[in-house]
């Protein structure tokens, strides 16, 4: 199991050992939406054509101990959508397009640090099980008819982490900014494929 994925695991257990003399607790639900960005090389020029970004949204939900003073530590769950990689070709007579969507479930651990009264830092950490789906067009470009068309898809186990910042407006509800990694894996028609992407979501909590 990657070392990350293991120390995620190894804070949620650690939070669970002291959550029976924790002095409070609540259960909160996180919802972000954003940008993804598939770190992939470019090959943009001699008839391809890349877009490597696109919306994204994630939705978790879990429960948070304070542990000391201004210091809280959870667990939690969640599905992210990652959007689509996009590649292109064209050279006038031949076309092709490929569409690779990512997504999948999260389990792991959290922690935010308030610096202020109502200011606060974040980070998070865990196991990643993704799903990748492909599209794939072939065709005449002189006429622009598609003639052939493939798809597949495959899942496997990779980890997330992340960091933010926010404000809480009240005791129960925030406001943040949010970057996350991902890092997918996924066997598709017996070949291995593993990739990185980035998002950036602006996200609301809210704690019951």
């Amino acid at each position: 199991m990657n070392k990350i994925t293991t120390v995620a695991f190894g804070a949620a257990l650690a939070v669970a050992s002291v959550s029976a003399s924790a002095a409070e607790g609540a259960f909160f639900i996180h919802a972000g939406v954003g940008q993804a960005q598939y770190h992939v090389g470019h090959t943009d020029g001699l008839g391809y054509r890349l877009d490597d970004k696109d919306t994204a949204s994630a939705l978790r939900f879990g429960y948070a101990w304070q542990v000391a003073d201004g210091i809280d530590l959870g667990v939690e769950g969640g599905y992210t959508s990652l959007g689509k990689l996009v590649a292109k070709y064209n050279d006038g007579t031949v076309f092709a397009k490929t569409d690779l969507a990512t997504t999948g479930w999260m389990l792991g651990a959290n922690g935010k640090y308030h610096f202020d009264r109502n200011w606060y830092v974040s980070a998070r950490a865990g196991w990643f099980r993704s799903e990748e789906k492909i599209k794939m067009f072939v065709g005449d470009a002189t006429n622009g008819i598609t003639t052939d068309y493939d798809s597949a898809d495959g899942k496997g186990n990779g980890w997330y982490g992340g960091v933010g910042a926010g404000y809480d407006f009240t005791p129960n509800f925030s406001l943040g900014l949010n970057y996350d990694n991902y890092h997918a894996k996924a066997k598709i028609e017996g070949v291995s494929d593993q990739g990185n992407l980035g998002s950036f979501m602006l996200s609301a909590e809210y704690r019951f």
